[in-house]
């Protein structure tokens, strides 16, 4: 956060603020920033970025490898954090990465243009517009590369597996890791699906929840009886987004990551590794969580 007589009591006080959002976060509290051009939100293992309405990028956390420092002058449509590196989308579907390289993750391929964008651990994936996927990068866990001849309509890759939606909503996953979650259950359809590391979820067209894989703080076992709009899934926990914008959360919530603001209302969220941030509708940011490395601490206006 940005941080002489009126001017010294002005930095003061903007000082104190800021200590205090830390505080708050470090013990799971929730930080927010009230800014109303956030149109876009993205969580990574130990990241955040965002979007404005005028398509400019910003992202807080760790830094190690530059995952938090975007282009200049570069806008931007989609954006995805990963774990060690953050890819984007400009208007005209190019693609654009910056942060870790180490496994070429943030290497996208030349001449390539993309409607969607998912930033994995060590790989990324991409669709086309045609719905064909492209993906780059490595999973030590197994060969990223897409299924041929199929197309989807939605994309989303964590360290251990990758899965894709078909047009009619049958989810497509390739090369699952024996440590990872398991194929998605026969027979079902979805309109959304979010993978974690243990384990995943889908949303089926009347908005109930359906996940697999680990047993572990119940990740597996969404509320009975709810209907979401939007879920996302995180190293161990699931978050999802009720119609009216309430969020519900399961799963591992050592660090508040599953303990979302009372009384708060949002049109999106995503969860990171142990952080899980979200928009409201008049576009300011909230985040809670693990905040070791800021993560959870949105920039200031």
């Amino acid at each position: 956060m940005n941080f002489r007589i009126l001017p010294l009591v002005i930095s003061l006080i903007s000082v104190l603020v800021s200590m205090s959002l830390l505080a708050a976060c470090a013990t799971g509290e929730k930080a927010e920033v009230e800014r109303a051009d956030v149109t876009a939100i993205s969580s990574g293992g130990l990241h955040t970025c965002m979007l404005r309405e005028d398509g400019s990028a910003e992202c807080w956390g760790w830094n190690e490898y530059g995952q938090t420092s975007p282009p200049e002058g570069e806008t931007f449509v989609a954006i995805s954090s990963g774990g060690y590196h953050t890819c984007a989308l400009r208007e005209d579907g190019s693609p654009v990465c910056w942060g870790s390289d180490l496994n070429s993750q943030g290497s996208p391929p030349e001449g390539e243009t993309f409607a969607t964008i998912s930033a994995s651990g060590t790989y990324t994936c991409a669709l086309r517009e045609d719905g064909s996927a492209v993906c780059w990068g490595r999973n030590p866990y197994g060969d990223i590369t897409p299924p041929e001849g199929e197309t989807f309509v939605a994309i989303d890759g964590r360290s251990r597996h990758t899965c894709g939606l078909r047009e009619d909503g049958t989810p497509v996953c390739w090369e699952p890791d024996i440590y990872g979650p398991p194929d998605p259950p026969q027979g079902e359809t979805f309109a959304a699906i979010s993978l974690g590391e243990s384990f995943s979820c889908g949303l089926r067209e009347d908005g109930s929840a359906v996940c697999w894989g680990s047993t572990l703080d119940d990740q597996e076992r969404p509320p009975e009886g709810e209907t979401f709009a939007t879920i996302s899934i995180g190293g161990g926990q699931a978050c999802a987004l009720r119609q009216d914008g309430s969020a519900v959360c399961w799963g591992d919530n050592t660090y508040g990551e599953a303990s979302p603001p009372e009384g708060e209302t949002f049109v999106a969220i995503s969860i990171g590794g142990n952080h899980t941030c979200a928009l409201r509708a008049d576009g300011s940011a909230v985040c809670w969580g693990d905040d070791y490395d800021g993560q959870a601490s949105p920039p200031a206006p």
